[in-house]
């Protein structure tokens, strides 16, 4: 409904190269919203759009795309365009993304990826259809037992700003293995020499990868 009613507004001034105006009132609204506005709008149309569009944006929009919208924008823009948008998705949106696509188009977009996140889609992929690792993400923050509040806290703001979630910390040992989980309000109300064993009850629910 949305898009019928601001679509044509869109249209008229990518025809008159309005593109800083059309830039700054689509930041107005959220993702999704400017999702469901392309929705009744051409492929081509989309694509130029999604040109003048700040790239984390313009990443965030495409994953509230139907798949059958993402893949005709994908084949709309160019190498590079595409490249940004694949390395600014979410881990498990992206993966969901690959696996419908025919092998021959998942590889040369795997191929388009920063080295690291060209091996977490190579990992998530590697897990069998359907699995809950394709769905998960390694977008969370890790701490050790042994850490104080403080020290949680200096690396929730040194690592945060790039993870999926937030609002709930991950306990791990040495080798990775969870321990635990807190929710960050727990942490936040703690006094800062607490040390995050103390805040522990180790009562956590977790699924197999496969």
């Amino acid at each position: 409904m949305l898009g019928h009613l601001i679509g044509p507004d869109i249209v008229e001034m990518i025809q008159h190269r309005q593109f800083a105006e059309l830039r700054r009132a689509l930041a107005t609204f959220s993702p999704a919203t400017v999702a469901d506005i392309f929705a009744d709008m051409s492929a081509q149309d989309v694509a130029i759009v999604f040109r003048i569009l700040p790239r984390a944006l313009a990443a965030d929009i495409f994953e509230y795309m139907p798949l059958e919208a993402q893949e005709a924008l994908i084949h709309s823009l160019g190498r590079e365009e595409v490249a940004g948008i694949l390395n600014e998705m979410t881990p498990d949106d992206r993966t969901a993304l690959l696996e419908e696509l025919p092998g021959a188009v998942t590889q040369k977009l795997i191929a388009l990826l920063s080295p690291e996140d060209r091996s977490i889609a190579t990992q998530l992929l590697g897990y069998p259809a359907e699995s809950i690792g394709r769905r998960m993400t390694p977008d969370y923050v890790a701490v050790r037992q042994e850490w104080t509040v403080a020290q949680v806290l200096e690396h929730v703001r040194h690592v945060g700003r790039d993870k999926e979630t937030l609002n709930v910390i991950y306990v791990v040992d040495d080798k990775g293995v969870l321990l635990d989980d807190i929710r960050l309000r727990e942490i936040i109300l703690a006094y800062p020499e607490t040390q995050v064993v103390d805040l522990m009850n180790r009562q956590f629910v977790a699924l197999r990868a496969d």
